[in-house]
């Protein structure tokens, strides 16, 4: 009996152990994830989507969440759907919503947002439209989602020379939002107060921003004009930075290298402007895209897409951020500028459900995520290959805890497109190595002395493991998971038994 007490014990510890290494706090999913805009298209509904998005390697989603739209059709509606399902079902989790409020209108503003949040029994206000919404919101999908924007890209301008104003001014006029700052602010705060209420484990984000100065005003100015209560500024309200970054706006340039030297180039100015008035947040990226084919003076083509967003992790994770949502699905054949030629896909919107197809670019994150999904990214290892490399070489190392992979091409900065980029020759210490490409297609190499292997890389990033065949070769530690998982379980059936 003192043996099954103390076995029931051991158990009831594993148990809260499990429980405890998920309780949140910080942002609890991987250490990046590729997810998407899905966008519209008539006669294709969410759950229709969510196998397209499982073909293209995503794993998360950016969803619009419109007040309008949950009080006609009811707040389940993208459960009982299956928008939600279809989208898990594919092997999606962590998704981030962005809060508007008339589905019609983004921009749109509810004119009692100055109503008071709570009532004088300390429940939300029903006589504040969004703080009811971001309730009823968040009370029904807090299991699945953990980020929200609140609006969508209110720093838009279309004369960028104004927003040098906002370093000393507040921002006031904001052609795609329908208020100024202090009234953004306020529907941060609102969101904050209402969200934290019910879920204290999700993260209110600034929705899409392009401008770091924006970022800097919502941090010093509050919810009202002239008051600078240290505790009403817009800083505490707000725990997640989201951007946008479409490269083609970034630089002139048209190769994927000089791309993502322009998307450090922003996150990092974005990021020192959260420093100068020490910010704590996480960072995801809500829309990125690259156009497959040129269109009104933007260069497009399928290798600068497929080498940006193969690439765009790596990145993306040694500055932080956990999310990049790709724009789009799909593309839009009645259009000819850049955003129309952005799809993962090609335009399916008049073909059957199966039938849509997507493009050779796309391919390249499939093959990411079954490589490298389940792995981190390795400072250490990455350090040491990167050390070995001739000049013009990246190399990143990722780690499962049991092996190495490694993601290694040759830097197109120099050249004017990557399929201009001169290949080179490198050489990995090993007997064999095996390499894929972005198809998953694999090469073999042996080593001529035992010692090293040499082989050629371009501006494409290949997947290379060393004296290993890859992906299913050995246990990885998600195996281990299992394994201990059904440990417990064995244990538990023990100890009933007993």
């Amino acid at each position: 009996m003192k043996n099954k007490h103390l076995l029931n014990f051991l158990i009831l510890n594993i148990l809260i152990v499990f429980v405890v290494a998920q309780k949140s706090g910080t942002y609890n999913g991987p250490q990046y994830t590729n997810g998407i805009n899905a966008g519209y298209k008539e006669g294709w509904s969410n759950s229709d989507l969510g196998p397209l998005m499982g073909e293209a390697g995503i794993r998360s989603q950016r969803m619009k969440f419109p007040c309008t739209f949950f009080q006609k059709y009811g707040y389940k509606i993208l459960y009982d759907n299956n928008s939600f399902g279809s989208a898990k079902l594919a092997g999606q989790s962590n998704f981030t919503a962005f809060i508007t409020y008339d589905h019609g209108n983004d921009s749109f503003v509810p004119a009692k947002i100055y109503e008071p949040i709570w009532d004088d029994n300390n429940n939300v206000n029903k006589g504040n439209e969004f703080a009811y919404c971001v309730y009823q919101i968040v009370t029904t999908y807090k299991a699945d989602v953990k980020i929200y924007e609140i609006f969508n890209e209110p720093d838009w301008v279309s004369d960028w020379k104004v927003v040098s104003t906002w370093a000393t001014s507040p921002p006031l006029d904001l052609p795609r939002f329908g208020g100024n700052i202090y009234s953004y602010i306020r529907l941060l705060r609102i969101a904050w107060e209402v969200a934290k209420s019910v879920d204290p484990t999700c993260f209110i984000a600034v929705g899409g921003l392009g401008y770091p100065n924006f970022l800097d005003a919502i941090l010093r100015y509050s919810d009202t004009a002239g008051n600078l209560d240290p505790l009403s500024l817009g800083i505490n309200y707000i725990d997640a930075v989201s951007t946008h970054f479409y490269p083609m706006y970034g630089t002139s340039k048209t190769n994927s290298d000089a791309y993502l030297t322009a998307y450090i180039e922003l996150q990092n100015s974005f990021k020192q402007v959260a420093k100068r008035h020490s910010l704590n947040a996480i960072w995801i990226v809500t829309e990125t895209g690259v156009a497959t084919k040129s269109g009104d003076g933007y260069y497009g083509s399928e290798e600068l897409a497929r080498n940006y967003f193969l690439k765009l992790p790596s990145i993306s994770t040694t500055l932080g951020v956990r999310q990049n949502h790709i724009f789009i699905l799909g593309d839009t054949n009645s259009g000819s500028n850049a955003f129309a030629n952005m799809g993962l896909f090609y335009d399916y919107q008049n073909v059957d459900k199966d039938k849509a197809i997507i493009k050779p670019s796309s391919k390249g994150l499939k093959t990411w995520d079954l490589h490298l999904s389940n792995r981190t990214l390795d400072p250490s290892s990455t350090e040491s290959i990167q050390s070995k490399m001739p000049s013009g070489v990246v190399a990143y190392a990722y780690n499962d805890g049991l092996s190495l992979c490694y993601l290694i091409w040759a830097n197109s900065s120099s050249f004017e497109t990557d399929e201009d980029t001169t290949s080179i020759q490198i050489s990995l210490e090993g007997s064999y190595i095996s390499v894929y490409n972005y198809l998953n297609d694999i090469d073999k190499f042996t080593s001529d002395n035992g010692k090293t292997v040499s082989i050629s890389v371009d501006s494409t990033p290949q997947f290379i493991y060393i004296d290993i065949e890859g992906p299913g070769s050995g246990p990885s530690s998600a195996s281990n998971i299992t394994y201990s998982f059904y440990l417990l379980i064995i244990l538990i059936f023990f100890a009933i038994s007993l």
